[in-house]
């Protein structure tokens, strides 16, 4: 959630413990108790989501850039031992197929890294292993190289998944928040006004409880606002 968001949770909050504190004052409009339990189960929604959406995706971005560093220097070893074999070979399509250089790869996305990978596998399994080991690689080596295509592949796809589960939540909340402020707006403060005679206690608490606090990042002001 944002900064305006917590500050208007934390309103809503305010408000159903105020509201739990005045059962009986409450209890004599019963509409407003249903909606005031609403509100409750709103906030404990809202709460849910807003713990998914705060996971923050450091492990898996930390897990993908040791996964990509180590296919990195594989790509490099294997793209330049098979670039060799095709200089021994005159294969000039071959030698621009794996011309891999660190300076061009170490600026690749993650994608592209992912196609150079594809292409350098591809072409080192055209080989045998004779050839291979010519070139200073072994089998073991590929695989190990295959291995941590796989992982890469699989990692960039987790935080895809995590990053696009993270905007669905930030939907889900920002619905959940739409609601809360209708019927906060429509129902609760239309309804409350009627505790101005029957409990003005609970009145003076149920409107101070609705006003959002909201400190600015940017500026040092504090604005109240009463929605």
């Amino acid at each position: 959630m944002n900064d305006y968001q917590n500050a208007k949770h934390a309103s809503y909050k305010l408000m159903v413990i105020e509201a739990k504190k005045y059962p009986k004052e409450v209890a004599m409009i019963p509409a407003f108790a249903t909606g005031m339990a609403r509100l409750e189960t709103i906030n404990k929604l809202t709460e849910e989501l807003g713990i998914q959406q705060a996971k923050n995706l450091t492990g898996i971005t930390k897990n993908k850039n040791a996964v990509a560093n180590t296919v990195i220097d594989y790509l490099l070893d294997i793209s330049g031992a098979v670039h060799s074999f095709a200089v021994s070979q005159n294969d000039k399509t071959l030698q621009g197929k794996v011309n891999y250089k660190v300076t061009a790869v170490d600026r690749m996305s993650i994608p592209d890294l992912l196609k150079a990978v594809a292409i350098v596998i591809e072409e080192a399994d055209k080989l045998t292993p004779e050839q291979l080991t010519e070139q200073g690689i072994t089998i073991a080596e590929i695989t190990e190289f295959k291995a941590g295509y796989a992982e890469l592949n699989t990692t960039n796809s987790d935080k895809r998944t995590a990053e696009i589960d993270r905007s669905g939540y930030t939907q889900q909340i920002a619905d959940l928040f739409a609601e809360a402020a209708d019927l906060k707006k429509n129902v609760l403060d239309r309804l409350a006004t009627q505790f101005q005679r029957k409990a003005p206690e609970f009145y003076q608490k149920y409107k101070a409880a609705s006003i959002v606090i909201y400190k600015r990042k940017k500026k040092t002001s504090t604005t109240n606002e009463a929605k």
